[in-house]
This record gives C-alpha cells, sequence and structure tokens, in this order.
C-alpha cells in the first residue's frame, strides 16, 4: 500500500487492536501492525521511526480518552473520579499499565494529565511535593493492581483449561497451607478477592489511599 493511502491515526488505531491481540506487550512488533494493515513494515517508518516511537504514540492515544472531573466537585471526589475514568481505560485495552510503564511522559496530553491530579491536590491544601507523591502512590497501586489481574486472569484460563497442572497444584497449595496453618486473615482475603470484581478491589483500595491523604503543611 503507498504511504499515500495510510495515515498516523490509522497506524496508531492498528497499533492498538494489534496489542490487543498479543499476549504481553513484548510480543507487539511493527511487523504485526503492519499485517494488520495488511502493508509492508517499511511504510510504517515514514510516519514512526522506531517502535519506541509509536509506543508513545499509542500511550498518548489512550491518555487523550482520560475525562476530567467536574472542578466544582471536592478533591476525593474529582480523584475518585479521574482514577476510576483511568482504571476502565486501562482495562478496556491490553496491556495499557505495561505500555505506560515502558513510555516517558513526554507529551502534552499525559503531561497535562498528570498536572491536573497534582492541580487538584493543590488546591486541597496539599504541597506541590505532596500533590506529586499522592499521584505517584496511586498512580502505582493502579498500574500494580491492573498488571496483577490481568496475570491472574491469564493464570485462570490456564488452569481452566487444563494447560498448567503445576498452577493448578499451587492455587490447592495456597488453600491447604492458609487452612492447615490456621491463617484467618490470608483464607478472608482470598475469599474476598475472589467475590468481588476487578473494578471494585481498585475501589476499594483506592478508598483507603485517598482516606489516609492529609495534607501537612510543614511537609
Amino acid at each position: 500500500m503507498p504511504k499515500s493511502k495510510i495515515s498516523r491515526p490509522q497506524i496508531i488505531q492498528a497499533s492498538l487492536k494489534t496489542l490487543a491481540n498479543c499476549q504481553s506487550l513484548d510480543q507487539f512488533s511493527m511487523r504485526k501492525v503492519a499485517t494488520t494493515l495488511q502493508i509492508d513494515a517499511s511504510t510504517i517508518y515514514w510516519y514512526f521511526e522506531s517502535k519506541q516511537a509509536i509506543l508513545q504514540a499509542m500511550a498518548d492515544e489512550i491518555a487523550a480518552q482520560i475525562s476530567f472531573p467536574d472542578a466544582n466537585l471536592d478533591w476525593k471526589t474529582q480523584l475518585t473520579q479521574l482514577f476510576n475514568n483511568l482504571f476502565d481505560v486501562y482495562t478496556t485495552h491490553p496491556h495499557t499499565a505495561e505500555l505506560m510503564i515502558e513510555t516517558i511522559p513526554s507529551s502534552e496530553v499525559r503531561l497535562a494529565l498528570m498536572n491536573h491530579i497534582i492541580e487538584i491536590l493543590v488546591d486541597a491544601g496539599f504541597s506541590e511535593t505532596q500533590g506529586s507523591a499522592a499521584m505517584s502512590t496511586i498512580d502505582f497501586f493502579l498500574t500494580g493492581l491492573v498488571i496483577d489481574l490481568s496475570k491472574e486472569r491469564q493464570f485462570r484460563t490456564e488452569i481452566n483449561d487444563k494447560q498448567a497442572a503445576y498452577l493448578h497444584e499451587q492455587v490447592t497449595q495456597i488453600h491447604q497451607i492458609t487452612h492447615d496453618e490456621h491463617l484467618v486473615h490470608m483464607q478472608n482475603s482470598v475469599k474476598s478477592r475472589n467475590s468481588e470484581s476487578a473494578k471494585q478491589q481498585f475501589e476499594a483500595g483506592l478508598k483507603l489511599i485517598l482516606k489516609g491523604l492529609v495534607a501537612d503543611k510543614e511537609g
């Protein structure tokens, strides 16, 4: 396909589609994107100089989907809505959490998002340092949980398909040890995790973090 018949936005959308069909971010490649678009891989290099460049563009495209909450709401409600929005977007696009980790927030859309989060906290009485630290803390929780849940789903699929007997043994061992050693809190933790959706787990954790945030005037 000639260069004139393909566009940068088309490549980005095809890249997101390609990534969604990969088992991990490591499996993503320019050649796979070219296959999705039915073009020669060399055509993509007219628009993106490297794989990293296309990953950056994909991360920017995803970040652009994040909407900001009403500024008239109290700061906790604003952050709750904003990070719930982030969670929804991250879980809609497979491997987004890994994508964000593997790219640099060097674009206007990503920097503006980070700036807005800190601004909400500063307006609530937190110092710039506290606002930045709070943003990072919530982001670490969000990213880590999304990656963890994604891996857990992969394990569950393999176990249910009976592809991994060893994994099934490990899960059985969890229940056996917690029962035999009377690890009551771990038993409750496992039951809770199995009974709550990914979104419920995220909302519960976010609520705890926000509840613990207190502006320190000396910080």
